[in-house]
């Protein structure tokens, strides 16, 4: 009397494991993007509220304080209207944020 084997053979587990290497290897380069945007576009958020307020401390004529950066590996201090500041994303640096005093604005580059 023969006992039915219960189971998956080993082709069927090289095949399923051949299908989940295919669908990572697709996968992980579009998160790696995604990383990099929401990087990117963290630190541009965050230079063009220090630009900002900076902005508006240099109008009141104070002393613009200096930049605390979580979302940035650095960001320049502000010193006067004329001077851009200059924003570094965390990891992987792909791109700078440069903000033009003169209007807050901020753009990536």
């Amino acid at each position: 009397m023969h006992r039915q084997s219960q189971g998956f053979t080993l082709i069927e587990l090289m095949i399923a494991v051949a299908i989940i290497a295919i669908l990572a290897a697709i996968a992980l380069p579009a998160y790696n993007q995604y990383r990099i945007r929401a990087s990117e576009t963290a630190c541009l958020a965050e230079a063009k509220n220090y630009a900002s307020f900076s902005l508006a401390a240099i109008y009141d004529k104070t002393t613009p304080p200096v930049p605390m950066a979580s979302a940035c590996a650095s960001i320049d201090q502000a010193t006067d209207i004329d001077t851009d500041i200059t924003a570094t994303p965390h990891s992987p640096f792909v791109r700078t944020v440069t903000c033009d005093m003169n209007s807050a604005s901020c753009q990536l580059h």
